[in-house]
């Protein structure tokens, strides 16, 4: 194709009425449309827009969850001279804070979700700013767009607290298309497939308008589809004939439980995949390679696993390798690995594996610096800095953070580190302390923030760090000043757990006391040092302590914000109920011991189920689940696992009325009694 002027060009190609989308409605059942049909489509919507007084340059909040109403509404966005503000739904209290900060702070944008969202959000003063635009109606005004407009603004994710605005112009995106697209040799022979949210830049940039850009068909998989059914996402793949997927190591780690369970699906034959981008978070070369060895036999080739590094500030992609290449690993001394430092290998069972994740893309650069911003050579560890004409000028009315970030003749810091070797990027860590759990993005200082207030504990005295264990993906870990009996702080632990269960959708196992919470001469926390201390065995005593069999565990714990989270887990729960019911063919869930219906049967059944997703955790019925570090994708797949042999038996809502088999058990044996459902 010619090259684009801006991304709406994207719509007008040779291709464009053969080239195909495809959304997700149930395991191997798919809506497509061209090009030319979802322009049209996307006119209808802006038509809507322009009708509710939307007007050129104004920002358009967007949190929408469904793959083909973002896309539409997006289009929309971009032909209508509008600025697409990509966010993540409203699923727990987290998300919902972060949607209203923003509105809060950009009093001009629109918000464009559907009804039901917007009471999720529970602010009556947006419903003046919302709209839906259903499309269907009378085609909007397409206005001319210019190379050096404002495209999308990619909010910085996890933080609820004054999130980063990151500005990517028309020129910026379509410069990091260019360079993905010959990165990658994609092309119109490739099928891409992912269920990366598209509020994120690798599913938006990577899988919806890179396959534009290069001519490449695409299906797209809502998150909460994958969530509740991972073994689909393989299963289509082979069926769709997909070239290229995409996951970070969660989403590894979560085929593999199910595939442990209950094996490859029969049929299955990945050997067309060509490319599997891993990125989004930090990449386990021990877990990438197991899925490899798992999924060997059906096809899928060692060179698939594609270890990639970017972030939004570069629109996406920074470093590809070339395709072909097989994964590896570095074994580095965890003492020379600060800024600073020469790399030293070691073969020690403690040391720090990183993956190498290819050279700078054509027409970006990367420099690795020393703390006064001089270059540092190969092997050395460093501040990774990048330039290129797919990078952002800054963020959005933030000029102390752009300040912070612009480093002079066009580098930005990225805040992390890392070093070269043999022209190869490999990362070390982040100078920022952002920790990341199953895909999701969190600032410490929020979740230290929201336990103080949850559990009335003072500011000095919890912190949040990121901690890899060997062979393990990063995790959170809570640290709370303690100085009794280890074994009084276990209903602290519980507290802590269920409420970081509740507000954010994750699970923390580590919850640990400790006599103080280090901090540097200024005050700040000392979150790396107490990280390498957990690692070091510090405090494997006091946990030995805090570990005793479930049964035993603490069944009363304050339940923070539960009943709001009930209702916005609901709304990306309940969109997947039916893709979980159609997937019980493929995914058989065992009987429950006896058949008859019983509760003590449907006792059974559930217990097996938290088991299998819980990691063999067994518990008694009577236990809050929230209690044993269960995270939201942990909940969609004990929920997929349930309405897959009952479909349509228990709401999401009924998981926070009911927090504990036994409750739900009478709640679906009496549905089951009053005929209201069947079984599959």
């Amino acid at each position: 194709m010619s090259e684009p002027k801006t991304l709406v060009d994207l719509l007008r190609t040779e291709r464009s009425g053969e080239q195909r989308l495809g959304f997700f409605e149930k395991p191997g059942q798919y809506r497509w449309m061209t090009v030319d049909e979802l322009r049209d489509a996307a006119l209808e919507r802006l038509g809507d827009l322009q009708r509710a007084g939307i007007t050129r340059g104004q920002e358009v909040v967007m949190p929408v969850d469904d793959p083909a109403a973002f896309v539409e509404i997006f289009w929309a966005c971009q032909l209508g001279g509008l600025i697409a503000v990509p966010l993540a739904p409203p699923s727990n209290e987290s998300s919902r804070s972060k949607i209203v900060d923003i509105l809060e702070r950009r009093a001009g944008a629109a918000l464009v979700i559907e009804e039901a969202g917007l009471g999720l959000l529970d602010q009556a003063n947006l419903a003046e700013r919302w709209t839906w635009p259903v499309g269907g109606g009378v085609p909007g005004q397409e206005v001319p767009r210019e190379s050096d407009e404002l495209a999308f603004i990619q909010f910085s994710s996890g933080s609820t607290r004054a999130p980063k605005g990151v500005m990517i112009r028309q020129g910026q995106a379509l410069a990091n298309l260019r360079s993905i697209g010959e990165g990658i040799g994609l092309g119109a022979a490739d099928r891409t497939f992912s269920w990366m949210p598209l509020s994120h830049d690798m599913g938006l940039v990577g899988f919806h308008l890179a396959p534009l850009r290069w001519g490449a068909d695409q299906a797209l998989m809502p998150t909460s589809a994958f969530a509740r059914t991972p073994l689909v996402w393989l299963q289509d793949a082979a069926a769709l004939g997909s070239t290229i997927l995409s996951s970070p190591n969660f989403g590894y780690r979560h085929a593999l439980k199910s595939i442990a369970r209950k094996g490859i699906p029969e049929g299955v034959d990945l050997s067309g995949v060509r490319l599997i981008m891993n990125g989004a978070e930090p990449i386990s070369l021990a877990l990438s390679e197991e899925f490899l060895d798992r999924l060997a036999p059906v096809g899928l080739a060692r060179s698939t696993i594609f270890p990639v590094y970017g972030l939004a500030e570069a629109t996406l992609a920074v470093t590809f390798p070339a395709a072909g290449e097989i994964i590896q690993g570095i074994r580095l001394a965890r003492e020379a690995s600060g800024l600073g430092d020469r790399v030293q290998e070691t073969g020690g069972e403690e040391a720090m594996v990183t993956v190498g994740c290819g050279r700078p893309l054509p027409g970006v650069e990367v420099r690795i610096t020393g703390a006064d911003g001089g270059g540092l050579p190969e092997d050395h560890v460093g501040r990774v800095w990048i330039r290129g004409d797919n990078v952002t000028e800054g963020y959005l009315d933030d000029p102390a953070a752009t300040a912070a970030a612009l480093q002079g003749e066009g580098w930005l810091d990225t805040g992390d580190l890392g070093f070269m070797r043999d022209g190869a990027l490999h990362i070390t860590g982040r100078l920022k302390d952002l920790v990341i759990v199953n895909g999701q993005n969190l600032y410490p200082h929020d979740l230290e923030e929201s336990l103080q207030s949850a559990l009335g504990v003072d500011a000095l005295r919890v912190a949040v760090a990121a901690v890899q264990r060997a062979g393990a993906a990063e995790e959170a870990a809570v640290f709370m000043v303690h100085r009794g009996d280890p074994a009084s702080f276990a209903d602290t632990a519980v507290a802590a757990r269920q409420h970081l269960s509740d507000v954010y959708g994750i699970g923390v196992d580590l919850v640990v006391p400790v006599q103080q919470i280090p901090r540097t001469t200024s005050g700040k926390v000392q979150r790396a040092r107490l990280a390498a201390d957990l690692l070091a065995g510090d405090f494997d005593e006091a946990l030995a302590v805090l570990a005793p069999p479930p049964s035993e565990a603490p069944s009363e714990a304050p339940k923070a914000a539960a009943a709001d989270s009930a209702a916005a887990d609901s709304a990306a729960a309940d969109s997947a109920a039916a893709d979980a019911a159609a997937a019980g063919a493929q995914e058989a869930s065992p009987e429950p011991p006896g058949g008859s219906g019983a509760p003590v049967d449907i006792e059974a059944m559930m217990c097996g189920f938290c088991a299998d997703v819980l990691d063999g955790l067994r518990f008694g019925p009577e236990d809050n689940l929230f209690e044993q570090g269960m995270s939201s994708i942990d909940l969609a797949e004990i929920h997929g696992l349930i309405e897959a042999r009952y479909p349509g038996g228990l709401d999401i809502r009924d998981f926070f009325d009911q927090p504990t088999i036994r409750g739900l058990a009478v709640i679906l044996s009496e549905r089951i009694q009053a005929g209201k459902i069947g079984s599959s």
